[in-house]
């Protein structure tokens, strides 16, 4: 089973795929960030610049996650990817309309990725602007980071029914770091729960 964890900047999205993964025990595809990504995406990003570029950029990446996946998948295992194509498509209404078009013709890159189901994480802004005070990252402008939230936010909850097995979920009050958010998510969602690792105290 492949599932998706997608949507604004600063929603925890990285979070909730690792921590679910490390419940399944099956592993995940993340996005990465700064180390990971080609250092001039950070740059035409804050920049607003090279729009058909850094999405090509992120769905060649999604791209390669999504093809490794199938050497990995089986009957029985749950597999978290962040990003999918509804990812590329809601981050079109960053750039301005001449650019449109063109976005477009990128979002072929993910018609053939089809996750089993796609999670879109939603949350108030303050949350955002929390986690990602508390993250501190110095090349994020808590600002901005808002700004780009909201925007972005809204292209996910107006594509989310256009998108087969997609869900959106409030994550307020929610931690991914506590067994009860996590378990929130997979019940809200429909996943199967997974494999508790017996615990003895003797």
């Amino acid at each position: 089973m492949r599932v998706a964890i997608v949507g604004g900047p600063g929603v925890g999205k990285s979070t909730l795929v690792r921590q679910l993964a490390d419940l399944y025990h099956n592993g995940s595809y993340g996005e990465g960030e700064k180390g990971v990504w080609d250092p001039r995406v950070l740059e035409d990003i804050a920049a607003g610049t090279n729009a058909v570029g850094v999405t090509e950029y992120f769905a060649r990446l999604y791209d390669a996650n999504y093809q490794d996946a199938d050497s990995h998948d089986a009957a029985g295992k749950v597999i978290f990817f962040e990003g999918a194509r509804i990812t590329l498509e809601a981050h079109i209404a960053e750039y301005p309309p001449e650019h449109h078009a063109a976005l477009r013709k990128v979002l072929a890159i993910g018609d053939a990725w089809n996750p089993d189901r796609i999670i879109v994480l939603t949350s108030s802004t303050d949350t955002i602007e929390k986690h990602i005070r508390l993250r501190n990252r110095p090349h994020e402008s808590a600002e901005n980071m808002v700004r780009r939230f909201r925007l972005i936010d809204a292209e996910f909850r107006r594509l989310a029914p256009l998108y087969p097995n997609t869900i959106v979920i409030d994550r307020d009050s929610k931690e991914f770091h506590e067994r009860r958010g996590l378990v929130d998510i997979i019940t809200m969602a429909g996943l199967p729960m997974f494999p508790e690792i017996p615990y003895s105290r003797g």
